[in-house]
């Protein structure tokens, strides 16, 4: 979808600022548990991916996208089903939001790796 995309090292980057963000965010929330969890979630996937601003290579790039498209959709839920203050609710929809965009541009192909070519 996004071959000609962000490198995955900027959505690396991105995703760990998002992480940072939630966590933080999560102390001045009346209702910190959604944010905080999420957050963590985030920055665990971010960290065993296999790329280069990875603490540990343990999942595939294939892998970390499908894990971010299960943590969009528990951010987009979260916010619309959980009892949360109105700053949590906001947040996680925005994460949400900007994640899925995010994920839609960015080429996850490792640098030369050869892209399948359509018939």
């Amino acid at each position: 979808m996004a071959a000609n995309g962000r490198g995955f090292w900027m959505h690396q980057l991105v995703e760990y600022g998002i992480a940072g963000g939630l966590i933080m965010m999560s102390a001045q929330s009346a209702t910190p548990i959604a944010p905080a969890s999420m957050g963590l979630a985030i920055l665990f996937n971010v960290a065993v991916a296999d790329g280069p601003m990875s603490a540990f290579k343990w999942f595939s790039r294939r892998v970390h996208k499908y894990i971010d498209w299960a943590i969009i959709v528990c951010a987009l839920a979260a916010s619309a089903l959980l009892d949360l203050d109105v700053q949590a609710r906001l947040v996680l929809l925005a994460v949400g939001l900007v994640m899925a965009i995010i994920v839609l541009g960015t080429n996850f192909v490792k640098k030369g790796a050869q892209q399948p070519r359509g018939k």
